[in-house]
């Protein structure tokens, strides 16, 4: 196992510790990274008055539309704050964006509320597009938007039916929400999150009434724990009724290694019931994580009937950096490299199969530094051909 030289290393970790711990980090400088020819910045500090952006997720509407919706935090970037979130529409995939709008806040300057977490799918049934949310990491609100994204009604709570740990912090995956193809469930609604451990809220009745899933099986490694964001995908594999199975992909957190590093794994685990319940969970060798662990995004594309995986690629099995997507054609018991999006620090993402073209749009948020001890300075759309690995 590499070891490194005890004073760099402690240096390095204890800057990346205070640099994520509860301390109410300032706003990064405004402005975005200098241009580059396979990213449109869509966010970058200072836009709209807000210091930093984070959290990105990312929809395509049955019209073709896409949704890149993001948390604007005013005065940090901390996880709780003035938090609102901001959403940008484009409607020729990706080539162009509509100027942000403001979806939801409940901040003033003198009093902020943190309003995150979001997390949307849509019934193509109805062409209805429900979005779960949190306010304070602790309450659960469900809306909807029937005008492919322009505008979004008036937030319910919901907090007290679909949170499983009520007396616990509650967030969603980021991503992942999704709709059953086939089979007896055919049209079932599904939304990752995550109150206590991993669990879907779903619909059956296109969103007149939602359940709770049982949760995704605790882990059992013991240098880390599941820390709850997570995304599902269907795998392009069947039951014998019929019901798509679906894969869940769960962040791990490992804990600071002693001496050595390489010791954190995604975790994943298979729902051959439509997202009710899971079977046991298992550690992904290939695909590994930095400390404290990352929020990733998996896509099923259709075409290649593969399993696509974005993100981080640690150095060292360390820091957030290399945004990297991996792909698999077996349900995602193996894995391998597919293409580099962005060779420096990068951290949460969201990705999508373009219907226009089939190469998959990524919107994730990333930096101009080796290792992910700083803020992303910019979260950016970018694209990659699903067959070929490359731009």
């Amino acid at each position: 196992m590499m070891r490194i030289v005890p004073a760099v290393f402690w240096v390095c970790l204890l800057t990346a510790i205070s640099a994520q711990g509860g301390g109410f980090p300032p706003s990064l400088d405004p402005g975005c990274l200098e241009p580059d020819e396979n990213n449109t910045d869509l966010f970058c500090p200072g836009d709209l008055g807000y210091g930093c952006y984070k959290i990105p997720t990312m929809l395509q509407t049955v019209d073709g539309t896409l949704l890149a919706m993001i948390e604007a935090r005013k005065f940090s970037c901390d996880d709780h704050g003035y938090v609102d979130l901001v959403l940008r529409r484009s409607t020729d995939q990706g080539e162009t964006w509509l100027a942000p709008k403001l979806m939801y806040s409940n901040s003033t300057d003198a009093h902020w509320t943190t309003v995150g977490d979001g997390n949307f799918v849509q019934d193509t049934d109805t062409g209805k597009i429900w979005l779960l949310h949190t306010r304070n990491n602790s309450h659960l609100f469900i809306s909807f938007s029937d005008d492919d994204g322009l505008t979004w009604s008036s937030p319910v709570n919901v907090t007290t039916t679909l949170k499983k740990n009520i007396d616990g912090s509650v967030g969603t995956g980021h991503d992942g929400g999704r709709q059953l193809s086939a089979g007896p469930h055919k049209g079932r609604i599904l939304i990752p999150t995550y109150s206590g451990g991993p669990y879907t809220i779903y619909s059956d009745d296109h969103g007149v009434t939602w359940k709770m899933g049982d949760l995704v099986p605790a882990e059992h490694y013991v240098e880390g724990s599941s820390a709850g964001e997570w995304t599902l995908a269907e795998t392009g594999s069947f039951t014998e009724e019929g019901t798509p199975i679906l894969l869940a992909s769960v962040r791990n957190s490992p804990n600071i290694p002693e001496d050595v590093t390489g010791k954190g794994f995604r975790l994943q685990s298979l729902s051959r019931d439509g997202g009710v319940t899971w079977g046991d969970v298992w550690e992904v060798k290939e695909l590994p994580e930095p400390i404290r662990g990352c929020e990733g995004s998996m896509v099923f594309h259709p075409a290649t009937q593969k399993l696509y995986f974005s993100h981080p690629d640690p150095s060292l099995g360390l820091f957030r950096n290399t945004m990297k997507v991996w792909s698999s054609d077996n349900m995602g018991a193996t894995w391998e490299d597919h293409t580099v999006v962005w060779k420096l620090s990068a951290g949460y993402s969201s990705m999508v199969v373009l219907n226009g073209t089939g190469d998959i749009g990524i919107f994730y948020d990333r930096n101009n530094h080796s290792m992910a001890i700083f803020e992303a300075q910019s979260v950016s759309f970018a694209r990659f051909k699903a067959r070929e690995g490359r731009w």
